[in-house]
């Protein structure tokens, strides 16, 4: 009997000795550290040292300090902020399934949008992204018309052919100094691009970027943004949202949701109006739309323009930047630290040469205004930060434990700036950086990288086939070869990858490829002291993206051949929309 109990007993022990065994082991990341990170304080961690402005900046220091992979403790909450490509390829996207949730942003997401967020639908896939490009060339082009216009514009009073001798001359040096105030190139980017975005989705243009449906938008995103800056308290104490006190911050969120869902819902309605194909009609007719309600279908829409807007107007608008401050003056020489303007010059005349302008056909032939699309995306990264990931489960990385509920950012600004990516010049504008055997190319191997064929958008590499012997100019243009596998930045990783990548690079590609080939640009005289303004690259806004300061630019045309070709080819007021429309309907239509 006593051996029966003792038997017994032993196998009892046995058992429970299996179990604290397997869920040891099961658990066993419950005993790895956490990743690495500034030490913090009790019950507030790392909170106080929170950073009230260019967030970025302060992540990508602690980046040096401590690594790729950095963790914090904010009032309880897990944040870990990826500062390599590596890292956030392997966790982000290789591991989608464990980091594709958001995390819970009560003001911004439940107050301000009531949980209405975009459906991430495949509207432009890369095999359907050329469909668009007649409506992108065609709003590319009213861009240098209006640019040509606005930096031709007569002072006020000019031709009324009144006043003679100090008068006159008065005039004429009045006349001269508003000539060197410049053009807001800002604002002429925005409407192309916006009146992009409004055409496809919505099926109208924008001719003059003033249209009232334009500046509500302007200002909603400007609001949201200001909602996404945090911290804000309601997210760090979530129970606030339920309490009966009238809190500034509610009656705020509930005023621009009402703003939004008016201004989306009056856009859907006009496009489902309007004649021709459009985005709307086309979803309107999906699967995916019997599954929304209309406040859910109109904010999806909203959300698309909006974000096109955002990143692509801010990118160009960051290649002036760049242009002003590395481009080698104005083209025409060499000084500067890279002389890049004039190399793309040379290029273009070489390919497209001097009475026509540059077209998509072009692009297997200037892989360099690939080069440099993808250089502004990289020296300027819009979204400095990235876009908040929570983990569902815990998760262990190259032997650090990563909690669930943890809040991941992959710090674009950080990833940028890896020398062992990019190489040591990572402050500096290189576009060779990007070109296979490209002068100036970066050392490492882009691990990690968004590859050739995407960073580039669905054409990229040149043709192979051209037996035609090159020119000593071409080669230098990386003719004959495509972009080397870096990091893709700017559009995110994995599963949350933005959809409209393929459509802003060619957005880029064409504004860029024309802004080069019809214009030299300098800086333009200030209004406030009448000296010329020197444009500093790190003059930046700081918010949810970041923009460059205002400024005005000198745009002088590179010869009299370019008014010719603009004057025939770049008024589109009169242009068909809605057979053009038709025929990207038509297009998308013939595609599975």
């Amino acid at each position: 009997m006593v051996s029966q109990i003792y038997l017994v007993l032993i196998s009892l022990a046995a058992i429970l000795l299996v179990h604290r065994s397997l869920r040891y082991f099961s658990n066993r990341s419950n005993h790895l550290p956490l990743p690495p990170g500034p030490p913090g304080l009790p019950l507030i961690g790392n909170l106080h040292q929170a950073p009230k402005s260019r967030v970025w900046a302060q992540w990508h220091a602690w980046a040096k300090e401590y690594g790729p992979v950095v963790y914090l403790n904010m009032l309880g909450q897990p944040l870990v902020i990826l500062n390599s490509a590596k890292a956030a390829q392997d966790l982000l996207a290789r591991r989608g399934a464990i980091y594709s949730d958001r995390p819970r942003l009560v003001l911004a997401g439940e107050l301000a949008l009531k949980g209405l967020h975009l459906l991430l639908m495949p509207y432009d896939a890369q095999y359907k992204a050329s469909s668009y490009r007649p409506l992108l060339h065609l709003e590319s082009r009213q861009l240098l018309s209006n640019i040509l216009k606005e930096s031709k514009k007569s002072p006020q009073g000019q031709g009324q052919g009144q006043g003679q001798g100090q008068e006159q001359q008065a005039r004429s040096q009045q006349q001269q100094q508003q000539q060197q105030q410049g053009v807001n190139h800002h604002h002429q980017l925005e409407r192309a691009t916006a009146s992009t975005t409004y055409a496809l989705i919505y099926g109208y243009r924008l001719l003059t970027g003033h249209e009232p449906e334009h500046a509500r938008a302007h200002e909603i995103q400007k609001q949201f943004a200001a909602m996404m800056v945090g911290p804000n308290l309601v997210d760090l104490v979530p129970c606030l949202q339920g309490l009966p006190f009238p809190w500034p911050w509610k009656a705020r969120a509930e005023r621009h949701f009402r703003e939004q869902r008016d201004l989306h819902l009056a856009n859907l309605h006009r496009a489902l109006d309007n004649s021709g194909w459009n985005f709307a009609k086309e979803m309107a007719a999906s699967a995916e739309r019997g599954q929304m309600g209309e406040e859910e279908f109109a904010f999806d829409l909203g959300i698309l323009a909006d974000a096109a807007l955002e990143t692509t107007v801010i990118s160009a608008s960051w290649f002036v930047v760049a242009w002003l401050a590395h481009g080698g003056g104005t083209g025409t020489g060499t000084t500067g630290t890279t002389g890049f303007v004039a190399k793309a010059q040379r290029c273009l005349d070489d390919v497209v040469g001097r009475d026509r302008l540059p077209d998509f056909d072009d692009r297997p032939r200037l892989p360099y205004i690939d080069a440099i699309v993808e250089e502004v995306l990289r020296w300027r990264p819009i979204g400095t930060t990235g876009v908040p990931h929570l983990t569902k489960v815990e998760d262990r990385y190259e032997g650090r434990r990563i909690p669930a509920g943890s809040i991941v950012f992959a710090n674009q600004w950080a990833i940028a700036r890896d020398v062992e990516v990019f190489g040591e010049d990572v402050d500096d504008f290189v576009p060779e950086r990007w070109l296979v055997d490209g002068a100036g190319a970066a050392a490492g191997d882009g691990t990690g990288g968004g590859g050739g064929g995407e960073n580039g958008g669905d054409d990229v590499t040149t043709d192979g086939g051209d037996k035609e012997e090159k020119s000593s100019n071409s080669e230098d243009c990386g003719a004959g070869s495509g972009l080397r596998d870096l990091p893709s930045i700017g559009f995110g990783f994995g599963r949350r990858a933005c959809t409209g990548r393929y459509v802003a690079r060619s957005v880029l590609w064409i504004q860029i490829a024309m802004l080069l080939w019809a214009f030299d640009l300098e800086g333009a005289v200030s209004r406030e002291t009448g000296e010329k303004v020197e444009v500093d690259p790190m003059a930046m806004t700081d918010s949810l993206v970041i923009r460059p300061v205002p400024f005005d630019v000198l745009f002088k045309a590179r010869g009299p051949w370019v008014e010719e070709v603009i004057q025939k080819q770049c008024d589109t007021l009169d242009v068909d929309l809605v057979d053009l429309l038709d025929k990207i309907g038509d297009y998308r239509a013939s595609r599975p």
